[in-house]
């Protein structure tokens, strides 16, 4: 898989085997997280790189747009899982990764699991509202359906809190 996304640029043949080791780790669990691999893939060749690397060096070692690594450069540092490092030399910018991944995990659940925890409570009460009335069976078991998945839903929502702070103190 992230083969197909790292691309050689000349680089030894024991480097470009550690990136792509590197960059399949991190769009794996970016899977499982459901963050972007344009995002997973930046963060994997930075991380792989023993030095800070340029926007244009990254575009070197993956086969995305520039427009995808731009976008994703910039909401990496935004997270905070991006350092910007500059050089006396060379006023270009370079980014390194930080190495506390919970920054990236915090801004995940931050922004899209609290989005998608309002946006559920909304729609479950749109599918509530959709449950055929009456005393049968079926609308009786449909209806416990519907609380069960609002029970879900409230203990994913009492656990979020926990979460933001376990990773804050971590």
């Amino acid at each position: 898989m992230s083969w197909q996304l790292v691309r050689s640029g000349g680089r030894w043949r024991e480097m470009l085997a550690f990136e792509e080791e590197v960059v399949g780790f991190f769009l794996e669990s970016a899977s499982l997280l459901g963050i972007p691999k344009s995002l997973a893939a930046i963060y994997g060749i930075c991380f792989a790189s023993p030095e800070p690397l340029s926007f244009t060096e990254v575009q070197e070692r993956l086969d995305l747009s520039s427009g995808s690594i731009s976008q994703g450069l910039r909401v990496l540092r935004e997270v905070g899982a991006l350092k910007v490092v500059r050089t006396e030399l060379d006023s270009r910018e370079f980014v390194t990764p930080d190495l506390e991944l919970r920054k990236l995990i915090q801004y995940w659940i931050t922004e899209r699991l609290q989005r998608q925890l309002s946006a559920g409570q909304s729609r479950l009460q749109s599918i509530a509202k959709t449950v055929p009335s009456g005393r049968s069976p079926a609308s009786k078991a449909l209806r416990d359906r519907i609380k069960s998945l609002q029970g879900w839903h409230d203990k994913a929502s009492a656990v979020l809190p926990f979460l933001r702070t376990a990773l804050k103190l971590g």
